[in-house]
């Protein structure tokens, strides 16, 4: 297993960089939203059809109610791997999916390091529970206790152990925040070149720094792929560099 000892990234990391790379970040640092992308939100189902088919393997982060999942099955008809940490959630999405063998449920959430953390179910069908988001009392019965696991450590095991010559497919993260936490650890672990796709919606203003690391993302994938379809801060994905077939 593989893990850097600085497994994120803040607004102090970037070092030697060249001047072209200073003007494109601060060029990042001050773009605007890309809010268009709720009137085409099935980009995130139907951008990469061509480049998935019945044996291809994705990886959620985020489950939810299962909504996308259903979309990648009508599709795709892919292997998925999804994580929902909220565990009435994931015993929820167990029985929507227990008829095909094809899915499964994990009850965990992933970060850039494994803990326990208390959250709050927040928004209409809990779509806003996040990690970052304040608790409204220490006290609140509405409170959740969930486990994040180690981003790093579960691709490296996923990669050996249910990949095709450890390539993974796609990894779609729409998890609230945890993102900023999840996509830096796979740039700096040298992870994303065995992602074919790699998108997610961003919640930088749920996050300390998130806009600094949002565009600090922007450039570790750049490296490595480039963009499918891209919403600037809302919803982006990335296609591997020269691997654009099944």
């Amino acid at each position: 297993m593989r893990i850097a000892s600085n497994r994120s990234y803040t607004c102090e990391t970037r070092q030697n960089i060249s001047n072209a790379q200073i003007m494109n970040y601060r060029t990042c640092l001050t773009s605007q939203g890309n809010w268009n992308f709720w009137s085409v939100e099935s980009l995130r189902h139907t951008a990469h059809k061509h480049l998935f088919n019945s044996s291809s393997l994705i990886i959620e982060v985020g489950g939810n109610r299962g909504h996308d999942t259903v979309e990648f099955i009508k599709l795709h008809n892919p292997w998925i791997m999804s994580y929902e940490p909220l565990p009435f959630m994931a015993k929820n999405l167990s029985n929507m999916f227990k008829s095909n063998p094809k899915v499964q449920i994990f009850p965990y959430g992933l970060g850039n390091h494994a803990r326990n953390v208390s959250i709050e179910p927040n928004d209409y069908g809990n779509a806003g529970t996040s990690l970052y988001r304040p608790l409204s009392s220490k006290n609140s019965s509405n409170i959740v206790q969930v486990e994040i696991l180690e981003i790093v450590e579960v691709i490296e095991n996923i990669r050996r152990t249910k990949s095709k010559n450890g390539m993974i497919d796609m990894i779609s993260i729409n998890c609230e925040g945890c993102e900023f936490e999840i996509i830096p650890a796979l740039i700096i672990n040298n992870l994303t070149q065995f992602f074919r796709v790699i998108q997610f919606g961003s919640h930088i203003g749920l996050v300390p720094s998130g806009l600094c690391i949002y565009c600090q993302i922007e450039e570790g994938l750049e490296r490595t792929h480039t963009t499918l379809f891209h919403y600037n801060k809302v919803w982006e994905g990335w296609v591997l560099k020269n691997k654009t077939t099944v």
